[in-house]
């Protein structure tokens, strides 16, 4: 769960972002006394959003990290092959495999009996990209003299 707070962080100062209890601070280089305007909160809130996606909290869970690393290095596998080199059930790493499709990260395929899965390149690259794009234009709008 991500919160967003307009206020100070008694260990940070700054717009402090709360995902997966792990504080993400975005600084901004002005004094605390300066108000945050309207925004710089809409593209903090927007950046949280993000952070708080599906995508995210489904790359979250280690296993998921490792089924996606596995696909990367191997290319299209089925559940048995990919299962082989998890130290997970095979059910286990079924539910993973359907909820990193239902994030759009994986696509799947059938093949008679067997049900091929395979990264979602493109859309999977374009979502970091979107990442990366708001997470610049916050630390731009938010903190420009640490974009310099």
């Amino acid at each position: 769960m991500i919160s967003f707070y307009n206020r100070a962080n008694p260990f940070c100062e700054g717009i402090c972002l709360f995902f997966l209890d792990m504080c993400i601070c975005v600084h901004y280089c002005t004094s605390m006394e300066t108000t945050l305007t309207h925004r710089q909160i809409k593209i903090a809130e927007e950046v949280v959003e993000v952070l708080d996606s599906k995508f995210f909290k489904t790359l979250s869970e280690p296993v998921r990290v490792q089924i996606l690393k596995f696909l990367m290095l191997n290319g299209r596998a089925d559940i048995g092959s990919i299962a082989e080199n998890m130290p997970q059930d095979r059910s286990v790493i079924s539910r993973h495999l359907n909820l990193m499709q239902e994030a759009g990260i994986l696509i799947s395929e059938k093949e008679s009996r067997h049900v091929f899965y395979s990264v979602n390149g493109q859309p999977f690259l374009e979502k970091l990209v979107d990442i990366t794009e708001k997470i610049n234009k916050c630390m731009k709008e938010c903190c420009p003299d640490c974009c310099k």
